[in-house]
């Protein structure tokens, strides 16, 4: 049977399923309160989505992904089908793929 890593599930959460201690490592990372912020803003994505790609180019799973982002897996997995129609690709590594030669273009 697959068990997450225990780097995903290290965080406590309450009898709700809401996060209660959530590392710094796992949250949303708007800077200075700007929506969408960042190389993958030429996406066109929204920050949830582009937050749900950057964890697709690490790797993760829909499943992984949900825990880490606090949400259902149905949902990640809408979220990517959203990803996968707005960057105009086929599956998750072309998406990844679109990801990580923006960033790649965004260090030079």
């Amino acid at each position: 049977m697959f068990a997450p890593a225990p780097e995903l599930t290290s965080f406590a959460l309450s009898s709700k399923g809401t996060n209660a201690q959530k590392p710094d490592v796992y949250r949303s990372r708007v800077p200075n309160g700007k929506r969408n912020a960042g190389p993958l803003c030429s996406l066109d994505l929204t920050p949830r989505e582009t937050e749900v790609l950057t964890w697709v180019a690490q790797g993760k799973t829909n499943y992984e992904i949900g825990v880490i982002l606090t949400a259902a897996t149905r949902t990640i997995c809408k979220h990517v089908q959203r990803i996968l129609f707005k960057l105009n690709v086929e599956n998750r590594t072309a998406a990844a793929a679109v990801a990580l030669a923006i960033l790649a273009n965004a260090k030079r």
